[in-house]
């Protein structure tokens, strides 16, 4: 009788183990230096400031393998060298700065978690993991019928987009259209290259934003990573969110078809997936 999977191990997210490590050495250090300094032991401060040293570095660690970076967090270990690196003469006020410093990096580490979203896994399969991973899971059924030439070329243009080489994305986009011709798959990969190809040419000759642009139906809204605003929904700076809501989600339905279509283009997809995980958090 045969034994069930086991499930996948991931090889980039590191689990709440990791984040344990924050609190529980920046305040074991603490509290171990305060139960020697109340029960009269002598111990040298360094060791137990150690564990402020060594939580810093976790969460530094931990800032560094997600999308958005938290530069307060990643900076933590620096002051953490500069603060512990020589004891205070009062044994009292290196115990006070070792409590106030465990209670600043778990508050970073709440931070961090809260606001910076959360690291992006890749399974051992090679599968993709988070809110990113589902959207692309969940694009699947709909990649299946992709013509991998045509996933190729969402692969490419996706990564020249990503890389600043505006230039070369609508010739990309174009070879992708065609190889989509006749394959029967839904209008919205289309859509995304067209959108794709045409606000890169704008990016590259800097020219504004215009006032009519390709946009995605309501009926493609079943494919897309992000709801679609209404286009008359104005940000901070009075341009129109549609127009940026259209590229995040031919961005994202680009990268789920090349993924899930072209398996040969993974590797080369892996160095964008910090990006693609910025653009579905928004």
């Amino acid at each position: 009788m045969s034994q069930p999977d086991a499930p996948a191990k991931t090889t980039a997210d590191p689990g709440i183990y990791y984040d344990l490590v924050v609190p529980v050495f920046s305040f074991g250090g603490a509290i171990l230096a305060l139960l020697s300094w109340t029960s009269g032991i002598a111990i040298d401060l360094r060791f137990t400031a150690a564990g402020c040293v060594i939580a810093s570095f976790m969460l530094a660690y931990l800032a560094w393998i997600r999308p958005k970076k938290d530069i307060v967090a990643l900076t933590t270990p620096l002051y953490a060298i500069i603060f512990f690196a020589v004891p205070l003469d009062e044994p009292v006020a290196t115990i006070v700065l070792e409590l106030l410093y465990a209670v600043s990096l778990s508050v970073l580490l709440v931070r961090l978690k809260s606001r910076f979203g959360a690291p992006v896994a890749v399974h051992a399969n090679g599968t993709l993991t988070g809110l990113f991973g589902e959207y692309v899971e969940k694009s699947q059924p709909a990649c299946a019928g992709l013509p991998q030439p045509a996933a190729h070329r969402a692969a490419v243009a996706f990564l020249r987009y990503t890389a600043g080489d505006y230039g070369d994305v609508p010739a990309e986009a174009r070879e992708g259209i065609l190889a989509l011709d006749g394959a029967g798959c839904a209008p919205a990969f289309k859509t995304a290259f067209e959108i794709l190809a045409e606000q890169a040419a704008l990016t590259e000759k800097s020219r504004p934003r215009p006032e009519w642009y390709t946009q995605f139906s309501s009926a493609d809204e079943v494919l897309l990573a992000r709801p679609l605003p209404p286009s008359c929904k104005k940000n901070d700076e009075g341009y129109d969110e549609g127009y940026d809501a259209a590229l995040d989600n031919a961005l994202l339905l680009l990268f789920a078809a090349a993924w899930n279509a072209s398996e040969a283009d993974r590797g080369h997809l892996r160095t964008a997936e910090a990006f693609a995980a910025r653009v579905i958090e928004g």
